[in-house]
């Protein structure tokens, strides 16, 4: 069983790659809003930015053999 920490770092990562995936669709449809499209944007590389933060935690905690 994974410990608590280790659990959250993967549930995070899950939902922020979630949440950047939809940055996407939201892109897709506000096309004609380059306001709107300029928001999404910014929140698609913060997301991106956040997933590489926690894919970056997680490997380092594989690598160390804490990833239990």
């Amino acid at each position: 069983m994974l410990k608590n920490w280790n659990h959250d770092l993967v549930q995070q990562l899950s939902e922020i790659s979630d949440s950047a995936w939809r940055m996407d669709q939201y892109l897709a449809t506000s096309k004609d809003c380059a306001h709107c499209n300029g928001l999404w944007q910014k929140l698609k590389a913060d997301y991106e930015s956040h997933v590489e933060l926690l894919a970056g935690e997680i490997s380092r905690h594989c690598g160390e053999g804490k990833f239990d």
